[in-house]
């Protein structure tokens, strides 16, 4: 039996009765003790500034959900808008670092604009591509596979990045802002393996931390120092030491880590990319009666195996457990010819068809390559007359070496309003994407939250 159906199984079955007089004695005094403390404690310092900061956002709601127009406070509104950016699994990834950036960078800055009303578009680029960078920098120097979430720890500082260059902090205050966050700083690959929905609020969580972290900086909130490269800094405590640190720093200020980012084709993880790829390119050339496959082997890497390599099951979020699995989105390529939005609807995740042809693949480690190496994928699909098809994918579509053209970005983007069956927004479809391409022009960003919500 696991620890966690022990631990469970016994806070079910312990009732008050079960407890010795001792303990019940003893829960009692530690009761009185920490209300006292808490009580004593109601004047020191950081205490009134947290009060303060959510009593003012809590009266004043001050930043836009997108989509649904509700205002509330900066950080709950960077949560919230993170949640939808990153719940279908079709954001930007940095391919060599299995993470994603813009989730946690731009809906900080989205609730940071609204809470300093006077940001214009340059400003907020900068800010933004400030965010991006330092979450690129930091993910390209680990050397480990994945263990933590990184689009969730290394968010938190690239959120943290962007807020505290809208709010202005400078010295003493940007450090603190780093140093407040990484007490928040979390996010790990169990709830990805597991299917869990939190896997699409992990970097929800360290935007609003980010968020909340920058305002507490300002109000003189201290932080730990040296949060990167301390004895229990992010790089050993976090990824046990394993970090090439010159990789942070290399070409800074010359060269953007947003140059390094992909734009996704498929709205699944990224790590299955180059098996859909695979498996749609062996589509288009032989041929295949799909009826006839007996058997499909996918050579990866051994971090994609691991995370996305299991036979496809259908568990409590069919959605995610969809999104993170090479059987199933190689079934729908090689059915379709495609992947897109509507394959992770409920309902055609449960297509028998593509569950039986899901059932007949094999995710195999390929031990000559990197562990960590998200970009390449071998197919071999062998069918009932003997015949052996394969194909195999090194390099990404939507990457930096093949990239999607402005013309597939904005179809895209239409394609993804549309998807959302809110026909307000594929009318001001044109009037956003004009809004956003000219950005660096305008001088307020604030007519952006009226074209982002119905």
């Amino acid at each position: 039996m696991n620890l966690i159906k022990r631990l469970t199984e016994h806070i079910d079955k312990t009732n008050f009765n079960s407890l010795p007089s001792e303990v019940v004695e003893r829960t009692k005094v530690f009761i009185l003790d920490t209300i006292g403390v808490g009580i004593a404690g109601c004047n020191a310092p950081g205490v009134k500034e947290i009060i303060n900061l959510i009593s003012r956002w809590n009266k004043t709601p001050i930043s836009t959900i997108m989509v649904y127009g509700t205002k509330t406070s900066p950080p709950e509104a960077a949560l919230a808008n993170s949640v939808m950016m990153h719940a279908l699994d079709f954001d930007d990834t940095l391919d060599g670092g299995a993470l994603h950036t813009f989730v946690s960078v731009l809906p900080a800055a989205l609730a940071v604009a609204e809470d300093k009303k006077d940001v214009d578009g340059k400003a907020f680029i900068t800010a933004i591509t400030l965010g991006v960078d330092m979450i690129c920098r930091l993910g390209s120097a680990i050397k480990t596979p994945l263990s933590w979430i990184r689009t969730a720890t290394l968010g938190s500082f690239g959120a943290t990045a962007t807020s505290a260059k809208l709010y202005g902090l400078k010295g003493e205050k940007l450090l603190n802002s780093f140093g407040i966050v990484y007490s928040q700083t979390a996010g790990n690959a169990q709830c990805l393996i597991d299917g869990g929905l939190t896997k699409r609020m992990q970097p929800g969580f360290s935007a609003k931390a980010a968020v909340f972290s920058c305002a507490l900086a300002n109000l003189g909130v201290t932080g730990s120092k040296n949060v990167f490269e301390g004895e229990y800094g992010f790089f050993n405590l976090y990824e046990k030491g394993k970090y090439a640190p010159e990789r942070v720093t290399k070409d800074l200020g010359n060269h953007f880590g947003i140059m390094d980012l992909s734009l996704k084709p498929y709205p699944s993880c990224r790590m299955t990319h180059a098996a859909i790829e695979a498996a749609i390119n062996i589509r288009n050339k032989f041929h295949i009666d799909i009826s006839s496959i007996e058997e499909i082997l996918v050579y990866t890497s051994k971090m994609v195996a691991d995370m996305v390599g299991a036979p496809f099951e259908i568990r409590d979020n069919p959605q995610v457990d969809a999104q993170f699995s090479i059987p199933y989105t190689l079934a729908v390529a090689l059915s379709k010819g495609k992947v897109f939005l509507e394959d992770f609807l409920e309902e055609n995740i449960k297509n028998e068809e593509i569950i039986n042809l899901a059932k007949k693949v094999k995710v195999i480690v390929e031990p000559s390559r990197k562990e960590n190496d998200i970009s390449w994928a071998n197919v071999i699909i062998k069918d009932k007359y003997g015949r052996i098809f394969t194909l195999g994918v090194d390099g990404l579509k939507g990457s930096p070496q093949k990239p999607l053209t402005r013309e597939e970005s904005i179809d895209k983007f239409k394609q993804a309003l549309s998807f959302s069956k809110r026909p307000s927004f594929l009318k001001k479809s044109d009037k956003l994407i004009e809004k956003i391409l000219d950005l660096d022009r305008q001088n307020s960003i604030s007519d952006i939250f009226h074209l982002i919500t119905e």
